[in-house]
């Protein structure tokens, strides 16, 4: 049922701005969609140390007449703590983003909200802008690891293309590649048995060594 109503949204928000300009003319575009076509969390996996403070992006790649982006980023609360967000909407200002702006018009910023544990982001071209084709970088978010453990980093997207006037927006096929976050104390891992054996080993030597020297100065 949620993904219904937020694909719902997303055909309405991006169908209604992009009829909104009636006045110019807009060349009808189709759907379309590549097999690479995917929203990834980038880099897939990352190490950290707790009050440590990194970044991580979600991307596009490889889209066909990307108009709308509807994008859910969810995180564990107990490990991760949200910072900040850079949006990188608009090719225009930001050469390493996603969808265009037109000659007078800016993004359409539905929803740019962030909870405990989830970020959402919904967001639309406006016509006259053309649709976005090729791969780029939708946000960076910053988090702080506030203790030690592991933090799937989950997707939920939906994508829309740019509808002829009058008509409704289609959702774009594409694949979601999820992340994680390793948060280890001191930037390490616990140690494995062998790194707890290396120490014992020589904390043994020296003690046998020690008591070996004791006895021989003692019999001399």
């Amino acid at each position: 049922m949620k993904n219904s109503s937020r694909r719902l949204f997303m055909t309405a928000l991006v169908t209604l701005l992009f009829c909104s300009s009636t006045l110019h003319v807009c060349q009808v575009c189709s759907a379309q969609s590549s097999g690479n076509t995917a929203v990834r969390v980038q880099p897939s996996t990352t190490t950290v140390r707790v009050d440590e403070t990194f970044s991580v992006s979600v991307t596009v790649e490889s889209v066909q007449n990307l108009f709308g982006l509807d994008v859910i980023l969810r995180w564990n609360s107990s490990v991760l703590q949200f910072q900040n967000v850079d949006l990188r909407l608009g090719v225009e200002s930001h050469s390493d983003g996603v969808l265009h702006e037109g000659s007078n018009t800016e993004i359409y910023i539905a929803e740019n909200a962030a909870s405990e544990a989830e970020y959402h982001l919904a967001a639309t071209a406006v016509a006259p802008a053309s649709s976005f084709n090729g791969s780029g970088t939708v946000f960076r978010i910053d988090f702080k690891a506030i203790s030690v453990g592991r933090s799937p980093l989950e997707l939920e997207t939906e994508l829309a293309d740019r509808p002829p006037p009058g008509e409704t927006a289609n959702l774009i096929e594409h694949a979601t590649v999820p992340g994680s976050v390793e948060s280890g104390e001191n930037g390490s891992s616990k140690p494995t048995g062998l790194d707890w054996i290396i120490p014992i080993l020589i904390a043994i030597t020296v003690i046998v060594l020690t008591i070996g020297v004791i006895v021989y100065l003692r019999k001399r």
